[in-house]
């Protein structure tokens, strides 16, 4: 009963064609597998975990190191440092996704308005860091300051989600018609 797979396909008579759209649907199965093997890692759930986190690693810190007066100078500045590091990671990753933004859009009305919106909350940005300047020990600042660099960063991974998917329909439209 040995016999050569290559064999039996060649005495086969009954050969079956492809249909014609055969090779979009496999191209659309493969984007969509590749899709979800991408979606897997959500890095923006990621800074959100990380966020809450130092939050309460650093309240808790706080609150046990709350007896004698140098123990709270101490604390204020591993408090301020903490978020600080905290911004700068978030402000990197802003700036690197704004940088993949203008590298994928070539609508300038596009990118005025995202640049607007930015500005607004980076104006709103600085209003709270001053009003936690002014009150370290505010929770609620602290939670704000990280809500707004939050929506900064999601918004711009929206609007390149966005732009990726409107460029993936005009390749397709333009495979069609070729």
């Amino acid at each position: 009963m040995e016999q050569d797979i290559r064999d039996l396909f060649k005495q086969d008579e009954s050969k079956k064609e492809l249909p014609q759209d055969h090779r979009e649907e496999f191209l659309e199965k493969l984007n969509r597998l590749k899709r979800k093997k991408e979606s897997k890692i959500n890095f923006n759930y990621l800074y959100k975990i990380a966020a809450v986190i130092l939050l309460f690693v650093s309240v808790g810190y706080f609150a046990i190191n709350r007896s004698g007066s140098n123990p709270k100078i101490v604390e204020e500045t591993n408090l301020e440092t903490q978020i600080k590091e905290v911004e700068k990671k978030y402000l990197a990753s802003i700036d690197e996704e704004w940088q993949n933004f203008l590298t994928i859009t070539d609508d300038e009305k596009l990118v005025k308005r995202y640049e607007k919106k930015l500005e607004e909350l980076n104006i709103d940005y600085q209003e709270m860091s001053t009003e936690f300047k002014k009150d370290t020990k505010n929770i609620l600042v602290i939670e704000a300051l990280v809500e707004n660099l939050q929506t900064r960063l999601q918004l711009l991974k929206d609007i390149q989600e966005h732009i990726n998917l409107l460029n993936q329909k005009t390749e397709q439209h333009e495979t069609i018609s070729i």
